[in-house]
């Protein structure tokens, strides 16, 4: 597991986990546990005041719950459910259960961590001086190019339509 310094632990905002009281408490405690700053809400008016304080960059919650959340506030979401696995009993019954992977949880909220620093770390370093021309170029261009294949394809309806 990547050990996050101090200085990444000071930058980072804190992780929101939506879930039920046991459930959220056991996930923020594992994220502890990683050198992840985590904080728990159990309802949404406490989903609510959360998000609007603008102080968390990731959301944990059940796949039920992620449109509440997007709808408060435009943050990354994770969906715990993608890592409960089906695990099969090694006796003869046939009943079943599910276990959490824990190790592809922290990974993925890892990657996350990881492409958000990176993409601080690159807003705030001074670019060269030809490379802002560069890049301001190529934004605009991915601009005009999208805006673009939009209005073709309004054009291209408007047309089949009016057939």
């Amino acid at each position: 597991m990547p050990v996050m310094s101090s200085a990444q632990s000071n930058q980072q905002k804190p992780i929101l986990v939506f879930l039920g009281k046991g459930a959220a408490c056991d996930i923020v405690s594992k994220l502890n546990e990683n050198g992840y700053v985590a904080a728990a809400v159990s309802s949404a008016p406490e989903l609510f005041d959360a998000l609007r304080s603008d102080r968390y960059f990731l959301a944990v919650t059940m796949r039920s719950d992620i449109d509440m959340v997007r709808n408060i506030q435009p943050i990354p979401v994770i969906n715990l459910e993608v890592f409960f696995h089906t695990a099969q009993s090694t006796a003869k019954s046939v009943r079943s259960s599910k276990e959490f992977d824990s190790d592809a949880f922290l990974r993925r909220v890892a990657a996350l961590t990881e492409s958000r620093t990176g993409r601080i770390a690159a807003v705030q370093r001074a670019p060269a001086a030809n490379e802002t021309v560069t890049a301001g170029t190529a934004k605009a261009s991915r601009w005009r190019a999208a805006t673009s294949l939009l209005l073709s394809r309004r054009a291209t309806s408007s047309a089949e339509r009016a057939d």
